[in-house]
């Protein structure tokens, strides 16, 4: 089936009034819509190519449900963005002559209902490698998962489209020199067309009478006032484990459940041991296994709205949730050698939360994102040595209690690709630790206050580097990820 429309006006009505308006009418439900069809449209954009402004049609499709119910999820799949961008875009470019190019897409799509819209997002649609033809243009195919949007009253719910963002990496020939660098453009709907992509049918409730036009009432998080503005409650009473967004942004709405995925990836490096004045070096890399994006939050923050989204997991090394043992050696009090094996034990669970920008950055076409990741470690000794003599801890030498590792990671991802530390991408993870002091130390002796002396402190900084992630249904980097290599 392909819905068009020819009435200009229609989409003219679809205004943005912002993130409050996700808060007022699109929640997560349970269950999901069925009854679903293929839904298509043509739409004519104006793209910023570096040979300057063309033309592109681009072509969307989709399949979701011809209906559904007050509180069901409207979930859009094989969502698929297919457009032929020309080869003159890529030749504007210095380096090399491209081979192939792969990338990333962004469609800022306008849900609406009962008079009112939101902006909604789908991100990450990848562009897989497509080699480039020896004549003529490049076809290219984004696909990938978009947001699930539910109703909270009856009405049509109406699906447009907007801007489209691009992000492409030239690859050149082997032997060919360095290929152009990253491409990144921005395509706008023409105006005077339908942007309509589908609508789908809310019918009233049984015995019900339909609302006149006021936005559905949210399930939580925040509630909207007369003005269009929300009464938001504080991004620090979010229930999302261990780690919280920054405390200067307030809720806007959420947690909004997701269906998380299993993914898996590894991590090494160094912890610092400030006192022995060295490095503890995990060169056998953590094996990691999370719930990819748990919940999604919108917040309202100094610098504007940002998504708050969280993952969780745990460590596993032979079916226990630790470290892989790490052998360190250091000069204890600085002249006596000691080398002794290390394991951190994962105590709970791996929280992590991912703050995005909502929009992009003006001049690299990326939007910017921190990730913090909290996990509770208790910190083992044993195998100490000496002066190269046997110190028997026995088993139980280790830390009074759990220190809070938290690490932070700093990225971007859309136009050109992912850079710095992304969850999915990986890269550098740091921060710092206080080591509490150290009990059931020693058999024959009480050597607790040794190693409380020596290894225990404040601000032991760690620098972690993580492997891209094998995710559930995703080919890339499966079935076994790389493994990092540990970086000071």
């Amino acid at each position: 089936m392909r819905t068009r429309t020819t009435d200009p006006r229609r989409a003219a009505r679809i205004a943005a009034v912002g993130a409050v308006t996700l808060v007022a009418g699109f929640m997560p439900g349970t269950g999901a819509a069925t009854d679903t069809r293929t839904a298509e449209a043509d739409v004519a954009y104006t793209c910023d190519l570096p040979s300057g402004a063309q033309p592109v049609a681009v072509h969307i499709e989709a399949e979701l449900p011809v209906t559904t119910s007050i509180g069901t999820a409207i979930r859009l799949r094989d969502v698929a963005l297919s457009f032929e961008l020309p080869r003159s875009a890529l030749s504007a470019s210095p380096g090399a002559e491209p081979v192939a190019v792969s990338g990333s897409a962004r469609m800022l799509t306008e849900v609406s209902q009962r008079g009112e819209s939101t902006d909604v997002p789908w991100q990450g649609l990848e562009i897989p490698e497509s080699p480039l033809p020896a004549t003529g243009d490049l076809s290219l195919r984004a696909t990938g998962e978009v947001p699930t949007i539910t109703p909270r009253s009856s009405g049509d719910v109406l699906f447009a489209l907007g801007q489209l963002d691009v992000g492409l990496a030239p690859r050149a020939a082997e032997g060919a020199g360095d290929a152009s660098p990253p491409l990144a453009f921005s395509c706008k709907a023409d105006p005077d067309q339908s942007a309509e992509l589908a609508t789908v049918t809310v019918p009233p409730e049984s015995g019900t009478t339909p609302p006149s036009g006021a936005a559905p009432e949210p399930s939580g998080g925040a509630t909207p006032d007369r003005s269009g503005g929300a009464k938001a409650g504080r991004a620090a009473d979010l229930p999302s484990g261990g780690v919280q967004p920054p405390a200067d942004c307030t809720v806007m709405t959420g947690p909004l459940p997701q269906v998380p995925k299993a993914a898996h990836g590894y991590m090494a490096g160094y912890s610092n041991v400030n006192k022995l004045a060295g490095a503890i070096k995990f060169n056998d890399p953590g094996h990691l296994r999370l719930n990819l994006n748990t919940s999604v939050s919108f917040l309202k923050c100094p610098t504007g709205v940002k998504s708050w989204l969280t993952t969780d997991g745990t460590l596993d090394y032979k079916g226990r949730a630790q470290m892989p043992p790490a052998e360190a050696t250091f000069l204890t009090f600085g002249f006596m050698p000691t080398t002794a094996k290390v394991e951190l034990i994962l105590e709970g669970r791996i929280d992590i939360g991912t703050l995005g920008d909502s929009a992009p950055d003006p001049e690299t076409k990326k939007y910017k994102e921190t990730t913090t990741a909290i996990a509770p470690m208790r910190a083992r000794l044993y195998d100490v040595e000496v002066n190269g003599e046997p110190l028997d801890v026995g088993p139980n030498c280790r830390s009074a209690s759990p220190m809070t590792l938290e690490l932070v990671g700093k990225g971007a991802s859309g136009a050109g690709g992912p850079e710095g530390y992304t969850v999915k991408t990986g890269g550098p993870l740091t921060g710092y630790a206080d080591v509490p002091p150290f009990t059931g130390c020693g058999v024959t002796e009480d050597l607790d206050n040794l190693f409380t002396a020596s290894v225990s402190g404040k601000g032991n900084y760690t620098k972690m580097m993580q492997s891209p992630l094998c995710v559930e249904g995703v080919p890339a980097n499966c079935p076994e990820p790389p493994k990092p290599e540990p970086e000071r």
